[in-house]
């Protein structure tokens, strides 16, 4: 043991502190990598000029010398000239290259080598026409001739009902996918690639836009029948079924579609995701006859707002203007529709008519809910089928709150809603980028184009929401744990306090420094919603009671906006806008100190300056210690600033503590839609299996349904046990009994939300 002491003494030992590898430094593991590809960059240079050499070789059928190389035919890709004709009189559709005088040279189908004076050349034996073959059965020698069903078996599509030209199923799968990735390629461009790539081994020909376009809307539409029958609902979110918390509905001004661009054919996706024009169209006319409408763009707090409006007239070289859309909380899309005359109010009605019933929504998410729930209201009066729609309850996006009045903020933003979670109201915000990018391509569209390619979209968009749901909402429910440790799900490196700790921990912070007792918070909260809650600002009157009022609303709102000025915006163009708005809120709000201040003796009156310091000053809480004169007599010693601090840290709160039972239902419901989804295609299937043809399927149509329901069985089987498995890891060893027996509703008693959340239940994570 001394001798070991001794030569760690005497050892060099340098210090071992922690030094970022590449395994946990994502800057080295980039530069490592960089420098990996450098040293290769000559190796690889030298092989790729290597390809262009053309090497001596020998038939890989016989011993004549290679003149054809077909990568298509790999590892045997060099043949002589016989076995190239031997070989390719079936295989017509490989690549082909030819290594006459030392170069490659691409070649088409109907080319062929040939010996003509000791030399080989190249021969066009003309155009190859496909046509039908006979086949031969060997046994029996009957013959035929395949139709139809025989090519659509072996990958390859009708491009004309007579079949004389073909397009594989890869080519629409690619096209598909491309759009769904990149919505802004057109197909166009898209053909122009196919083009490309014909000229590059050795072909020539065009595709035809217009035929490729009607083909491939026929596969996909087939396609989408068959995935009817086989019980794929494309709109529907599993984890809102049959229960949905939100709604989120947003009009999108940028799908607008030119009217010069004409089109009489019928869609294909008529009212399968855009309800039809027709309905809509009789629906406003019904609304806007039921009650007379107001001109105009609703305002509120410094901002105008263009979906706040109950008419608004048609532009003039546009057809459709935009598009309506709704989506639940985790993005799925749900319904759309056409926008004929800007953002009114009786579109997004429309869409809540057609899907309350249908989701058992909670709350209804609009931008401007303080301006369409009283138009609802009022409406439903005269409208006796719109009343069940006050059965779901308002809802602000949160960040379109920041822009309307504090106090419009404070009684309408869902941040402030009980049983609304950690929701944002602002998922369809996401929807609509993704959207946006297909209007440059839309837009030049026919009407039937548009609606059918819009649903593509759609449907391709739900199914990359639906595959990776159960990712989400684990991931979404480990955020909001008070404490999480290393899951393979979230790569999280070590355990960290969470949002619903932190939240807790700051409202106690937060009321230790403004002075507010445990005792004390529930009433600060129920004063900042009195304050809210009051109408009197809306009136016109001079007194003083309306103007203080008035003045701490005002400098509430802009105190708080210059705060955020920075942390919520990222453009100049945007900040230009909002420091216009507080220019003129902070001028009518020192007209308004003016107006109060003539109306008080001096000992009452506001120091403007003392305002204005406190406005100029954007960090730090510099506008809670402002005392208003008329707050100096009163038993009220903490201003409204102050306590609507306290105010939404409780919220914040509140809505983490929510949103934890709200994922496990959304768990739980996505599980149960699984097993019930399951059972369905079991009892068709056993329902199919009595008879030997269903509607107007043939026998062998029948047949094939059958095997697709299997098909589908056993991926809702697998999709299922991968949802229970991400979700056991994320709920942990309790997963079983969090999932059965946790509440369908939120508790409305705090300390029942409290008890049934114990950490216990959680410490394997």
């Amino acid at each position: 043991m001394q001798s070991l002491k001794d030569i760690l003494t005497t050892a060099n030992v340098q210090n071992m502190e922690e030094q970022p590898s590449t395994s946990t430094s994502w800057r080295l593991r980039q530069s490592a990598a960089q420098d990996e590809w450098r040293k290769a960059r000559s190796h690889h240079l030298n092989c790729l000029l290597s390809c262009n050499e053309v090497p001596k070789r020998k038939c890989c059928h016989c011993t004549s010398p290679a003149i054809i190389r077909c990568r298509d035919c790999m590892p045997e890709e060099w043949l002589c000239m016989e076995c190239d004709i031997h070989i390719h009189f079936k295989l017509t559709l490989h690549n082909r290259e030819s290594c006459i005088d030392g170069i490659y040279k691409p070649i088409e189908p109907t080319v062929c080598c040939i010996e003509k004076d000791g030399t080989y050349c190249l021969v066009n034996q003309g155009r190859y026409d496909l046509h039908m073959p006979k086949l031969l059965c060997r046994l029996c020698l009957a013959q035929w001739t395949p139709d139809r069903s025989d090519l659509i078996k072996s990958g390859y599509w009708p491009a004309t009902v007579n079949a004389e030209t073909l397009f594989s199923v890869d080519v629409f799968s690619t096209f598909e996918e491309m759009k769904t990735v990149a919505p802004s390629l057109s197909r166009q461009a898209f053909l122009r690639m196919l083009e490309r790539r014909t000229s590059h081994f050795g072909r020539a020909g065009k595709i035809h836009g217009d035929v490729f376009q009607r083909s491939f809307m026929e596969y996909t539409f087939c396609q989408f029948q068959c995935d009817k029958m086989a019980c794929v609902k494309q709109f529907t979110c599993p984890a809102c079924t049959p229960n949905m918390l939100a709604l989120c509905a947003d009009g999108n001004r940028k799908q607008y579609r030119f009217r010069q661009s004409k089109g009489s054919e019928e869609p294909y996706f008529d009212g399968t995701f855009i309800a039809k024009d027709c309905d809509v169209h009789h629906f406003v006319e019904d609304v806007q006859s039921k009650m007379k409408s107001t001109a105009g763009r609703g305002m509120c707090g410094a901002s105008r707002w263009s979906a706040a409006r109950e008419t608004a007239r048609r532009t003039n070289n546009l057809d459709e203007e935009g598009l309506q859309v709704v989506v639940c909380r985790h993005g799925v899309l749900l319904k759309a529709l056409n926008m004929y005359r800007g953002e009114i109010f009786a579109y997004p009605l429309f869409l809540q008519k057609e899907l309350q019933a249908a989701t058992n929504g909670q709350f209804y998410c609009t931008d401007i809910a303080c301006k369409y729930w009283p138009y609802l209201e009022k409406l439903a009066v005269s409208m006796v089928d719109l009343r069940p729609l006050l059965e779901m309850r308002p809802f602000l996006s949160v960040m379109h709150a920041k822009a309307h009045s504090t106090k419009c903020e404070i009684t309408w933003s869902g941040r402030n809603q009980e049983g609304a979670g950690t929701t944002a109201g602002e998922e369809v915000e996401m929807v609509n980028s993704y959207l946006s990018r297909s209007a440059l391509t839309t837009k030049y569209m026919t009407k039937s184009a548009r609606n059918d390619m819009l649903t593509i979209h759609a449907i391709g968009w739900n199914r990359r929401k639906q595959d990776g749901l159960h990712l989400a909402l684990s991931s979404r429910y480990v955020k909001v744990l008070t404490r999480c440790h290393v899951t393979k799900l979230t790569n999280n490196i070590s355990s960290t306090f969470q949002k619903a700790q932190e939240e807790s921990q700051r409202l106690e912070g937060l009321s230790r420094e403004l002075g507010c007792p445990e005792n004390m918070v529930q009433q600060w909260v129920h004063d900042v919603k009195q304050w809210a809650a009051d109408d009197s600002l809306g009136t016109q009157r001079d007194d003083q009671q309306n103007l203080q009022q008035s003045i701490e609303q005002m400098f509430l709102s802009v105190h708080q906006k210059k705060a955020s000025l920075y942390t919520q915006t990222d453009s100049n163009k945007i900040r230009h806008l909002r420091r216009r708005k507080l220019r003129e809120e902070k001028k009518k709000l020192l007209e308004t100190i003016k107006l109060y201040n003539e109306q008080v003796s001096n000992e009452e009156q506001i120091d403007v300056v003392k305002v204005e310091s406190r406005l100029s000053v954007v960090g730090g809480d510099t506008g809670a210690d402002l005392i208003w004169p008329w707050e100096v007599h009163s038993s009220e010693s903490s201003n409204i600033l102050t306590k609507k601090k306290i105010f939404d840290a409780y919220m914040s709160k509140m809505r983490l503590q929510e949103e934890r039972v709200i994922v496990v239902r959304e768990m739980r419901q996505h599980c149960t839609y699984l097993r019930g989804l399951a059972e369905n295609i079991r009892t068709k299937m056993s329902e199919m299996s009595a008879v030997r043809t269903s509607g107007s399927l043939s026998e062998v149509g029948h047949r094939g349904l059958q095997c697709l329901l299997q098909k589908r069985l056993a991926d809702v089987d697998e999709k299922f046990q991968l949802v229970c498995a991400s979700y056991s890891q994320a709920l942990g060893p309790n997963a079983a009994s969090l999932l059965e027996d946790w509440p369908q509703e939120i508790p409305e008693c705090q300390t029942e939300l409290d008890e049934s959340s114990d950490d216990s239940d959680f410490e394997a994570l």
